[in-house]
């Protein structure tokens, strides 16, 4: 059943408030009871009315379901319910004292409206602009509880990466920071190129940074000619790198039966994945992003000094196979690393720490965020602009998780700002 009396009964909205039924007596819910799946009956409740206390059925009464003006249908198709319930904006039967007890809850009709059209036509309830008017308490405690449910979102799905990399730790993080690397545009096929690495086959040949290239170039399909523009094409065949690369491609895809993947899911954009695949290569190389050193480290500056790599070679002034020679590619800017810190390690942490009943590293994860820099994006600013103070990544993440999970998708039913939204605006006789 839909409408707000069930969202009212659902969430016992009607707690530490006077209680009278239409008649003039004092009313206390002591087991608000069950609400039959589709059904507008609640099954094992129990109130006091006056002196008196009462075992049974209470009947939950919307726009859908409310009754007729004669006394047949409390008495013949609800005749054992100890309780009707309604809102003041349906009328109601007018029944005899004594032959059923009401309660009529205060509610305004725009409200009752507005979570009719969410709940009908896929609306989210109007509550944004009255979220900055929270108590700060109350703001920072329902923030802080959507902290958790992304860092825990995010960390079921690298549970589904770690077993797909047999349980091995490290491996999962590289992936994991791989599709970090997507920075949220090209994530998916970030991922996508991750899950075609063959971790054994890149573990064999750590040491040396031409076949660690080679290894996550190929397999991007970077390395097929096609791949590249056709103005870059002459001047990448002819490069020394670029064949160094192919040919150790060619020879280590043979011996390890590799795969590249389709060069066009990268895309016609301009934002080309080169220099991202050789920081990653970098990264993996130098074998300072482990399990075990992020575990150890306690500062966010510290975990950016793990993720520094310098380009060297070939990508010092290139920006893709054969394009013009650049004055130099600096660092990855600190706020890149953040990134990869909050959507990568961060989540990766937290669920090492789950996994290994150590609940100081899954706290450690969760400092880190209140520790860094808030995001900065269309989203955060939406929201500054209701009021919010955004100050850390921690209120950001929190806020993202709100957005996407709740307010775009409607899910209002399910959400904590929604239900302040709807217990501010109701009031009861």
């Amino acid at each position: 059943m839909s409408g707000i009396i069930f969202y009212i009964w659902q969430k016992k909205l009607l707690k530490s408030r006077k209680l009278y039924t239409t008649n003039g007596k004092e009313l206390e819910i002591i087991d608000y009871g069950t609400l039959e799946n589709g059904s507008n009956t609640v099954n094992n409740a129990k109130v006091r009315i006056g002196d008196r206390m009462y075992n049974g059925n209470i009947i939950l009464h919307d726009r859908e379901n409310r009754l007729e003006k004669n006394h047949s249908t409390v008495n013949d198709l609800h005749s054992n319910a100890i309780l009707h319930v309604t809102t003041n904006n349906i009328h109601t039967a007018t029944v005899e004292e004594g032959t059923a007890n009401w309660l009529q809850i205060k509610c305004a009709k725009d409200l009752e409206e507005e979570y009719e059209a969410m709940e009908r036509h896929g609306h989210r309830l109007p509550c944004t602009d009255e979220v900055s008017k929270l108590d700060n308490i109350v703001l920072h405690s329902l923030l802080s509880r959507l902290l958790v449910e992304r860092i825990e979102e995010k960390a079921r799905k690298i549970g589904s990466t770690l077993n797909a990399c047999g349980m091995i730790w490290d491996d999962t993080l590289f992936r994991t920071i791989a599709r970090s690397f997507g920075f949220g545009i090209q994530g998916n096929v970030f991922e996508l190129w991750a899950n075609r690495l063959d971790m054994q086959a890149l573990g064999k040949h750590r040491d040396n940074i031409m076949q660690v290239e080679a290894i996550m170039f190929g397999q991007a399909g970077l390395l097929n000619p096609e791949s590249i523009p056709h103005y870059y094409r002459e001047a990448a065949l002819k490069s020394s790198y670029f064949n160094g690369l192919l040919n150790e491609y060619m020879f280590l895809s043979k011996k390890f039966g590799l795969e590249p993947m389709d060069f066009r899911s990268w895309g016609t954009s301009n934002a080309t994945p080169h220099l991202r695949i050789a920081r990653l290569a970098a990264i993996y190389h130098n074998q300072k992003v482990s399990m075990s050193n992020i575990s150890s480290c306690d500062t966010t500056m510290g975990l950016r000094k793990l993720l520094e790599t310098s380009l060297n070679g070939y990508w010092q002034n290139h920006t893709c196979f054969g394009g013009t020679e650049t004055c130099g590619n600096p660092p990855m800017k600190e706020r890149h690393c953040d990134i990869v810190i909050i959507n990568a390690i961060v989540p990766t942490l937290f669920i090492y720490g789950k996994r290994h009943s150590d609940t100081s590293l899954c706290n450690k994860a969760e400092d880190f965020l209140y520790l860094m820099k808030s995001e900065e994006n269309s989203i955060i600013k939406r929201w500054r602009e209701q009021g919010i103070s955004v100050k850390c990544a921690a209120d950001s993440q929190a806020l993202l998780q709100l957005s996407k999970k709740y307010c775009s998708t409607c899910n209002c039913k399910n959400c904590h700002f929604a239900y302040h939204y709807i217990k501010r605006r109701l009031a009861t006789e």
